[in-house]
């Protein structure tokens, strides 16, 4: 009895911080959306058959659904690289380099010999307010991939825009404007790049642009 009783270890468990607590809910449910949002890009019959999810699009904006599985697994990976990346945006002000974030497995900065789209060299570029994740193919014939993300201007008036696919809300109440892009041709400069569509990147959507929302007066 004393040896059992001396073999017992004491481990003390401590619960998570208020602020671990409220990344880890924000976390899931930015999960759950880009879940939702997936399921309907390929399941929905009503963004298979109607024009809601098409019939704005610009002549350089695809949706997800039909492109190749390769970039549709790219596409997701990117959508919950993109939410760590911003969680520790909130956390230390700072965009965090991809090599940090292969560092702790996080897709698709971490490389995956499963892929069969190859690896890919990852750069983190900024300035101003913009910022980029430009993702370079090792692999020939794969493409190039690029996430745009535009911070708000403290300066500025908030951003009135509801949360969507391009419109990403902070828990700091800040509004980022992101966008997810791919390239056939990988032959890309190593900049930041501010007007993707004007250098033959195709933006990719889940379920397509918002409608615009009318701020001005109504029409008499």
């Amino acid at each position: 009895m004393t040896a059992a009783a001396d073999a017992i270890r004491r481990i003390e468990v401590r619960p998570l911080s208020a602020r671990d607590e409220l990344l880890s809910v924000l976390r899931a449910g930015m999960l759950v959306v880009i879940g939702s949002w997936m399921v309907l890009a390929t399941d929905s019959a009503t963004f298979r058959t109607g024009d809601a999810g098409v019939s704005h699009l610009l002549p350089f904006q695809k949706l997800i659904r039909d492109r190749p599985s390769l970039e549709q697994r790219m596409f997701r990976e990117l959508q919950e690289g993109l939410l760590e990346a911003e969680m520790r945006r909130v956390d230390t002000r700072r965009w965090p380099e991809p090599a940090a974030l292969a560092a702790e497995g996080i897709p698709p900065f971490a490389t995956d010999p499963t892929a069969r789209g190859g690896p890919y060299t990852w750069q983190l570029l900024t300035s101003g307010f913009f910022v980029n994740y430009l993702g370079i193919p090792q692999q020939p014939g794969a493409p190039a991939w690029l996430v745009l993300v535009q911070e708000p201007d403290p300066k500025g008036i908030p951003d009135p825009a509801r949360e969507d696919e391009e419109h990403h809300r902070l828990s700091t109440g800040e509004m980022l404007h992101v966008s997810t892009w791919t390239r056939a041709d990988p032959r890309v400069a190593i900049r930041l790049v501010r007007t993707p569509q004007a250098e033959g990147w195709t933006q990719l959507y889940a379920v397509g642009p918002s409608l615009p929302t009318a701020t001005g007066p109504p029409p008499r």
